[in-house]
């Protein structure tokens, strides 16, 4: 009897404790900590978690914490002794590592990061759920053990390449955005992705818009942007050979190349920042350890976003082009015109040459550079024409001169049409790869010549009178009749603006024809240097002559020839008949 009422009461008071301890739990709940914003850790101290890394490495898992520690005091304050321990969601406890090289104190009002690593030998997933800091008391028996401070992390680990990560951000293209878990008052827009080649492999070029909305000037941290397709990774490289700085209100661009494969384009991009932790009591190289970790995804639209939407654009000859104020690729004294746009013959080959000629002039009071612009031509159905520039003898333009050179494009003999888009790009910046600045619209320029003047810019050539004759000769071998032709003629060449052209620009070719047009000789003539064509009377001798006839009448054709990569393009501009 007495023993039952003693199992009565025993039961009663365990049923009371339990209800008055859920009682005190339903009125005092346990707060909720937000780990966006640092929790306090112990007196002067405050935790907030910088990254967290679970995968597969080694035959097992590798859990990586980086945690950023601020002292709020005016001194300064050592790091406490306590355990950090991750929780797993299925609540089993493992002890991470401090690293080797973590700092002892934090200095005052400042902050210091602190890097710790398990390396867990298990082959199933480890899912963090928890960060406990435990303070282990191991001078008594049994040692005593303080929970300091629990933080909930299970939306803040990153999984490794391989895995889904659907914890980490999504933005769209376009949308600004800042890297979680770096503070910074550095903002990012995603504003170009072009596709380019190297060594003949495709690479998409990101270009990021960098702007500094703080008040101070702030160095851009080290990350980088790795490319995803069909289940794998493409890691991305960062362009910039030295760090780059933003001052308040500041905007930088960022360039990122991604090698990939032709047949597998790019769904998505990771912005990842680097981590390392270094194996204690080890000075071998391979105690240091470094990993990344993943912070935001970029969904890329279907269609390839390109060049940045804003990219300036004018319209026509004689316009000043207007470039990316962020690019300085071209100096702003240096005004930039395309003056002349026409398409060329190549004798014999199944293509025709398109030929830009275009016009620098410095309007400063010292010299400035000539730019080194990559040029393309876009057709109105989107076909594309890389560009060649001259191969000038000037590197700089000087105060109050004007400097034309040419750039040409292989074309198709039919169907480019006569309307382009030319496309300027900064080809240094982020070298080898191209990045667009600005561009023109074009139309083929068709004007004809009038009142027997040839045009060719920048010149004008008018020839007053002009007549050929002919020597003979013989061969001693064959007896055979050889002809030499002489062409005196008096012209008049002209300039149409004041500027500046060197031995590479573009020069005369003078064709004989006989009556049935097979060419009977030729000779080119510069335009610039000595032995160029000058005005009033001169004597040309045609040394060049495939022909051992002579004919009658002749006609005389009148080329501009430039030099092309692919030989020599040429467009008639006029036209001498004998009676």
């Amino acid at each position: 009897m007495h023993t039952w009422k003693r199992v009565v009461s025993t039961a009663l008071i365990v049923s009371l404790a339990l209800s008055f301890q859920g009682a005190v739990r339903a009125e005092h709940p346990q707060p909720v900590v937000d780990v966006r914003y640092p929790a306090v850790l112990s007196g002067p101290l405050q935790v907030k978690v910088k990254s967290l890394l679970s995968e597969r490495a080694n035959g097992g898992t590798r859990v990586g914490v980086v945690v950023k520690m601020y002292n709020v005091w005016g001194s300064t304050a050592r790091v406490p002794d306590y355990e950090l321990r991750v929780v797993t969601s299925a609540g089993v406890s493992y002890v991470l590592k401090p690293s080797g090289d973590n700092p002892g104190s934090v200095p005052a009002s400042s902050s210091v990061e602190l890097s710790y690593m398990a390396q867990i030998d298990r082959s199933d997933a480890v899912q963090p759920a928890d960060l406990v800091w435990v303070d282990v008391n191991k001078d008594v028996y049994p040692k005593v053990e303080t929970s300091m401070l629990k933080l909930p992390v299970s939306g803040l680990v990153w999984y490794g390449d391989a895995a889904d990560n659907g914890s980490i951000p999504v933005t769209e293209w376009g949308t600004p955005f800042a890297i979680p878990g770096i503070e910074s008052s550095l903002i990012y827009t995603p504003v170009g992705f072009t596709k380019q080649f190297k060594d003949g492999a495709p690479v998409e070029l990101l270009q990021l818009l960098v702007t500094n909305t703080g008040t101070q000037a702030e160095t851009v941290p080290a990350f980088t942007v790795d490319g995803k397709a069909a289940g794998q990774t493409y890691k991305g490289s960062r362009q910039e050979q030295a760090a780059v700085s933003v001052d308040p209100n500041e905007k930088k661009y960022l360039y990122v190349s991604i090698p990939y494969e032709a047949d597998k384009p790019l769904e998505s991009l990771t912005v990842q920042t680097p981590e390392s932790y270094k194996i204690p009591n080890r000075t071998d190289g391979a105690a240091a350890v470094s990993y990344s970790v993943g912070r935001l995804r970029i969904a890329l639209p279907e269609a390839q976003p390109g060049s940045p939407s804003g990219l300036p654009t004018v319209e026509g000859f004689g316009t000043r082009l207007a470039f990316d104020p962020l690019n300085s690729a071209v100096h702003p004294d240096l005004a930039v015109s395309v003056t002349d746009f026409r398409l060329y013959e190549n004798k014999g080959q199944s293509y025709r040459t398109g030929v830009v000629k275009l016009k620098l002039a410095n309007g400063g009071d010292k010299p400035v550079p000539v730019p080194q612009l990559a040029a393309e031509l876009i057709g109105a159905g989107g076909s594309s024409y890389t560009g060649s520039a001259q191969k000038t003898a000037a590197q700089e333009v000087l105060p109050g001169t004007a400097y034309v050179m040419n750039y040409t494009f292989v074309l198709p003999l039919e169907g480019a049409g006569d309307r382009f888009r030319l496309k300027f790009s900064d080809s240094k910046t982020a070298a080898p790869y191209k990045t667009a600045i600005g561009q023109v619209g074009l139309n083929v320029n068709q004007m004809k010549d009038e009142d027997g003047t040839a045009a060719f810019y920048p010149y004008a050539l008018k020839v007053k009178d002009w007549s050929l004759a002919y020597t003979t000769g013989t061969n001693p071998l064959t007896k055979s009749y050889t002809y030499t032709y002489k062409l005196k003629w008096n012209v008049d060449l002209t300039t149409t603006e004041p500027v500046i052209v060197d031995g590479g620009y573009s020069k005369l070719q003078l064709v004989i024809e006989g009556s049935d047009t097979r060419e009977v000789a030729r000779q080119t003539l510069s335009l610039t240097g000595e032995g160029r064509v000058e005005n009033g009377e001169q004597s040309i001798y045609f040394t060049d002559t495939p022909s051992d006839q002579f004919d009658h009448p002749l006609t005389m054709r009148v080329y501009e020839v430039i030099d092309t990569p692919y030989g020599p393009a040429r467009r008639l501009i006029g036209t001498l008949r004998q009676p």
